[in-house]
């Protein structure tokens, strides 16, 4: 009989170890899911605000993967209370913290999906910028303003913003302008001082490189928040296990 009792006794202790373990690692997954919505909210705002100004020279913006991804990330921000909150008997908790995941996962990959899509200034072209660029309609785009260089004001400071701010000259390189007989703007030279050089990369590829590196970081954060999401199913079904066979 006491042999009974003490395998009675011991059987809950063994369960609640495996629980507290359980949500030990749901609470560490909640810190690193809160981690990562800061820092996608961060750099959401700092690419939104870095594309604003970089690319509204020759662009006016529809849709870009960032107006996801800052709802997405502050999807995340209150996991780690959440799982903080996590006790016996509360499985809705923690049902909230996978939904919540998921739809952060679903925002993430729709704004991947959309990519970045500007209207060309001038015309109703739209340009999708993703991972690679459509290249006719960018040179198109580039070659316009470098024709139209020495004509109008608008183009003029088009073209500068464009190559200070991507440290780029002509679309491929500085022969763009010999070949349409004009001369190589100061915007081409980094403090518009030519003495210190002249920027040897053509804005089309500077701009392909800019575009590919936002959307491969995005890229990483969504893979990152899936493998999180598979860790925290397996943990929330251990949990939710452990208190039904209790």
């Amino acid at each position: 009989m006491a042999e009974e009792i003490n395998s009675t006794e011991q059987k809950p202790c063994k369960y609640a170890a495996r629980c507290t373990i359980a949500e030990a690692m749901l609470i560490f997954s909640g810190c690193l899911v809160a981690f990562v919505g800061v820092s996608l909210l961060g750099l959401s705002i700092w690419s939104l605000a870095w594309k604003l100004l970089a690319y509204s020279y020759f662009m006016d913006i529809i849709t870009d993967p960032t107006f996801f991804n800052i709802p997405a990330a502050l999807i995340g921000l209150p996991s780690i209370f959440l799982t903080i909150a996590i006790r016996r008997n509360q499985f809705s908790h923690l049902l909230i913290f996978l939904v919540l995941q998921m739809i952060a996962i679903v925002l993430l990959f729709t704004g991947y999906s959309i990519g970045t899509k500007y209207k060309l200034l001038g015309n109703d072209d739209i340009l999708r910028l993703g991972p690679t660029v459509p290249t006719n309609l960018l040179n198109n785009t580039l070659y316009d303003v470098i024709q139209t260089y020495e004509e109008t004001l608008e183009n003029n400071v088009t073209l500068d913003g464009i190559q200070s701010k991507f440290g780029c000259c002509g679309v491929i390189n500085i022969y763009d302008f010999g070949n349409l007989s004009l001369g190589i703007p100061t915007s081409c030279c980094p403090n518009s001082d030519c003495n210190q050089g002249i920027y040897p990369w053509g804005c089309r590829r500077r701009i392909q490189e800019n575009v590919a590196w936002h959307t491969n970081v995005t890229l990483s954060i969504t893979q990152l928040l899936i493998l999180m999401v598979f860790f925290n199913a397996a943990m929330i079904g251990s949990v939710f296990i452990s208190d039904y066979y209790k």
